[in-house]
């Protein structure tokens, strides 16, 4: 029997999909609050095109499309600006610490190495963005990465709740 299955008593699939739904849930209340913050300022389509350039850059992804691609292209220096500024946002940066636990744990899952390559590079991307990964103590107080997993369940749909 391996580690994770000893660890969650064989049920790494549904563990799995809990953190992929706080992923999802993560990801999209933080959209929403980004784009709340950028409407008044630059308007619902900058805004929302802001929005998804920086959740592109802290998870480490190229946009989406090709109005994406060219809007970080012409905003580049905008993304950078903004991207500095998301650490001082107590409930963005609190909120994108969870991500990047839950990105991290799921990473683990799927790859069966707390070292992979992908984990390495959101810590490093966390660590360039002044955002904090907790480890388990500090999400459920113990080593419990099944207890853990449910903590950052109830944090992500509490936070896209308060985010609509």
């Amino acid at each position: 029997m391996g580690i994770l299955a000893k660890i969650f008593g064989g049920s790494k699939k549904q563990t799995i999909e809990l953190l992929e739904a706080s992923i999802t849930q993560l990801r999209v209340g933080l959209f929403s609050r980004l784009s709340k913050n950028y409407y008044p300022i630059y308007g619902k389509q900058k805004g929302e095109f802001l929005s998804a350039a920086l959740l592109n850059n802290v998870l480490l992804k190229k946009p989406g499309n090709k109005d994406g691609e060219h809007f970080y292209l012409n905003n580049v220096v905008l993304i950078e600006e903004e991207l500095k500024k998301l650490s001082s946002d107590t409930v963005i940066a609190e909120a994108l610490s969870y991500l990047y636990a839950a990105q991290t744990l799921y990473l683990v899952f799927i790859t069966k190495d707390p070292f992979s390559k992908g984990a390495q590079e959101f810590g490093e991307q966390a660590t360039n963005l002044s955002i904090y990964i907790p480890n388990t103590y500090d999400i459920c107080g113990s080593d419990n990465v099944q207890e853990c997993v449910l903590e950052i369940m109830k944090y992500s749909s509490k936070f896209i709740d308060e985010s609509k």
